[in-house]
């Protein structure tokens, strides 16, 4: 709505000053029929996307995790070792040794590490497990960011946790996360780390 307003004054003669009282107009515009908004096209710099994948340890398996997006693709245990083996390659490089190991309890292995020490198992050409040693790049962790080099309080506050000792030593287990802990404290440091089914010698 729009208001104007006008005011006149004049001064008369004798210093007698006559006020004239302001007048005040209003109009009210036409209806306008609302205008929908023009959609706006999505410029290229409005899309992020990923320009390489990380890998992240889980219990079921390994996690393909975007650099950009954060988006999470999952290579599941009972996947074809072929394909694992080929994705996994092209992140984090040529394996250094892969053999047949055949006095694993669970049955014969394939095992294979790569730089970084990232380890996975295989059996009838399914990925069937993973494990992490003491001089695993500690960049490589769980989604939660527990990894070689954790403390137990950071494994305790990222998951329900059972410590006990074993044969291999102070094993813990986290839902399908296994490991072993340099000592029983609440700063031990994880040591090993492993997930699905490997070749632990007990």
């Amino acid at each position: 709505m729009l208001k104007q307003s006008f005011r006149l004054s004049a001064l008369l003669p004798l210093g007698l000053t006559l006020l004239l009282t302001t007048a005040a107009c209003t109009r009210t515009p036409d209806a306008v029929a609302p205008i929908d908004p023009v959609p706006t096209a999505p410029t290229p710099g409005d899309q992020v996307e990923d320009t390489e994948s990380l890998i992240a340890l889980s219990g079921e398996g390994l996690q393909l995790v975007g650099d950009q997006t954060g988006s999470t693709n999952a290579l599941e245990f009972g996947t074809d070792m072929a394909t694992v083996e080929g994705i996994v390659t092209n992140i984090l490089g040529t394996p250094l040794e892969t053999g047949l190991n055949e006095e694993c309890g669970a049955g014969p292995q394939m095992i294979t590490q790569w730089p970084g020490g990232l380890v996975l198992h295989a059996a009838e050409g399914e990925f069937i497990g993973w494990s992490a040693r003491p001089d695993t790049d500690e960049a490589l962790t769980t989604i939660a960011g527990v990894g070689i080099g954790s403390t137990r309080s950071a494994l305790e506050a990222a998951y329900t946790v059972e410590v006990f000792e074993s044969s291999l030593g102070t094993e813990f287990s986290a839902g399908d996360l296994f490991g072993i802990l340099t000592s029983d404290a609440p700063d031990a440091i994880v040591q090993n780390l492993w997930a699905g089914t490997t070749c632990n010698f007990r």
